[in-house]
């Protein structure tokens, strides 16, 4: 039988959970660099009609589908 002392338990019970999170940490870091391409899309919205929509293309500004307005990113 492993025995182990009151400041061992506290160790382990402290320990575990901080290992725990620094993995999660890093798997999430790696994931992240892997995004895909939809995640830089620009969005819009139009200031005529309210329809928002996302646009691949780098543009300041860009026409709504629905209307035709000129319309500057909200997002980029």
């Amino acid at each position: 039988m492993i025995t182990l002392s009151f400041s061992g338990i506290i160790v382990l019970f402290v320990s575990l959970p901080l290992l725990m999170t620094a993995f999660l940490a890093a798997y999430y870091s790696v994931r992240s660099l892997h995004r895909p391409l939809r995640s830089q899309d620009s969005i819009y919205e139009c200031a005529h009609c309210g329809h928002v929509y996302a646009i691949a293309r780098s543009r300041p500004m860009d026409r709504c589908p629905r209307c035709g307005t000129l319309n500057d990113a909200v997002r980029s």
